[in-house]
């Protein structure tokens, strides 16, 4: 089933409604669901799984770059990640 891009939030454009800090887990999603946005402490790399259900995978790191990433994500892996202080901006 394909993920609704509005994600529940209404007009995309708009500013998130509340900042919840990152637990990275292998096995676990982020707990408020889908994400609409990240902001990012700390530059470096994770593996993620996306709106979309796509797993970067272990060996295919992606860069996060300092600030707001605005990118759905469903989880944030612990293993491999370099990134610090992550929030999901929802």
């Amino acid at each position: 089933m394909p993920i609704p891009r509005n994600l529940g939030y209404g007009d995309l454009s708009s500013p998130g409604t509340k900042l919840k800090l990152v637990t990275a887990s292998d096995s676990t999603d982020l707990p408020d669901g889908i994400c609409r946005a990240l902001l990012i402490g700390t530059a470096g790399n994770a593996r993620i799984i996306d709106a979309d259900g796509n797993d970067s995978g272990a060996t295919d790191l992606v860069p996060l770059p300092a600030g707001i990433l605005p990118v759905g994500f469903k989880r944030i892996y612990s293993t491999g990640l370099t990134a610090a202080r992550i929030w999901a901006i929802y």
